[in-house]
């Protein structure tokens, strides 16, 4: 009886292996992903009227033009940040305040390409993980808390 059930496990691996199983081939996205993103949207939750003209809006960039951050992502998986911050500071009654950091903050390391996810390592192990959408050309990082913290952050390639 083991005789046989031997033989009908190396029958049924036999037949359900294959060499083309689709899996084993390269991301064809891999070669998308180099190049140079910026920040393009920066989102907040709820809406702010931060430059006081009497708009509210959910994207940061539109109403404090000082916020500016860029990403350069090298074909050896090596990438580097280069930004300033927005520091947001509570005020009352669901009111915020925006400034722009004087610093710059860099910051690089090692990246990969797992599906549409983007990981980006730091030196310290940090992972910041990012949807890679390659038809739309952005990497969006979704953090998704409300005010004092960010909805959002998208970067589009140049």
């Amino acid at each position: 009886m083991k005789k046989y059930l031997f033989v009908f496990v190396m029958a049924a691996c036999a037949l359900g292996c294959s060499d083309d199983d689709g899996g084993s081939g390269p991301d064809p996205n891999l070669e998308l992903v180099p190049g140079t993103w910026e920040l393009t949207e920066l989102r907040i939750s709820p809406a702010q009227d931060i430059d006081e003209d009497g708009t509210t809006t959910s994207n940061i960039l539109d109403e404090l033009p000082c916020v500016n951050a860029r990403i350069t992502i090298r074909s050896d998986n090596t990438w580097s940040f280069s930004g300033n911050d927005v520091i947001i500071t509570t005020i009352t009654g669901g009111l915020f305040k925006f400034f722009c950091s004087d610093q710059i903050r860099l910051a690089s390391g090692n990246w990969d390409l797992v599906g549409n996810t983007l990981r980006l390592a730091d030196g310290s192990g940090v992972v910041t993980q990012f949807t890679f959408d390659s038809e739309a050309e952005t990497l969006t990082n979704t953090i998704g808390e409300v005010l004092p913290e960010l909805q959002a952050e998208i970067y589009t390639k140049q």
